[in-house]
């Protein structure tokens, strides 16, 4: 506490005043007139915490995942599985299908198609009865009800010769003729011989003649290729 004096003009004195100084610290304040906030003390126990705690591993087996976690990630490969499932499904089934269909076009249309034995001895056929792509029985029945006499007769030709040879009552080679061949039937079966002789009348009828072949004409070869068949498989004894 210190003395002021003050001058009172009435008086014509000096008049002590008692003043007492306020001693708040107003320091980085935006007023000097603010006092000074009260300090804060940290408590250190806090302050170790805060500092020396690493960070906790939560979750599934301490793996920082949660149950919601695990269980998102499994349906989604659940999805991803059935996806690919179809996926394999409808290819495998495509390729059935396309199987199926490759399959029904050759036991139909092309039959069984010629082994790797008949196609050498096809090579030894005319020229104009080699077909490689079909199996000439079958391919000669089709055309035969689709009224194609003319297509179908070449492949009866081609069908008796293999037959004979395959049997033994003939022997197919390059440069024979159909009469040649007729001959060497004859020799071994006088009937498949007589067959023979009037279906490859009939082909040269047709295909050196222009000729075209009757149904007549041609359904009576056909049951008379029947007939060689079963004769031929009786002398030769291979079915």
């Amino acid at each position: 506490m210190s003395t002021v004096p003050w001058y009172d003009a009435e008086q014509h004195k000096l008049i002590p005043i008692d003043v007492s100084p306020r001693k708040d610290d107003s320091t980085n304040r935006e007023s000097r007139w603010l006092p000074k906030p009260k300090s804060i003390a940290k408590s250190a126990t806090n302050s170790a915490t805060t500092t020396n705690t690493p960070p906790s591993n939560s979750g599934l087996f301490g793996s920082g995942y949660s149950v919601a976690n695990l269980f998102g990630w499994v349906i989604l490969a659940t999805v991803v599985i059935v996806i690919v499932g179809v996926i394999v499904y409808g290819v495998g089934r495509a390729e059935m299908k396309l199987s199926g269909d490759v399959s029904h076009d050759s036991s139909g249309a092309n039959g069984r198609l010629p082994d790797q034995q008949t196609l050498e001895r096809i090579k030894h056929l005319p020229p104009e009865l080699r077909r490689t792509d079909v199996n000439l029985r079958t391919e000669c029945e089709r055309l035969m009800l689709d009224g194609k006499y003319d297509q179908a007769i070449i492949l009866l030709l081609g069908h008796q010769l293999l037959l004979l040879d395959k049997q033994g009552l003939l022997r197919l080679a390059r440069g024979k003729t159909n009469g040649t061949y007729v001959r060497e039937t004859r020799s071994n079966d006088a009937d498949c011989a007589m067959w023979l002789r009037q279906t490859a009348d009939a082909f040269e009828h047709s295909y050196f003649g222009r000729h075209s072949l009757s149904r007549e004409v041609f359904v009576q070869l056909w049951q008379q290729n029947q007939s060689m068949e079963q004769s031929a498989i009786e002398h030769g004894g291979h079915p």
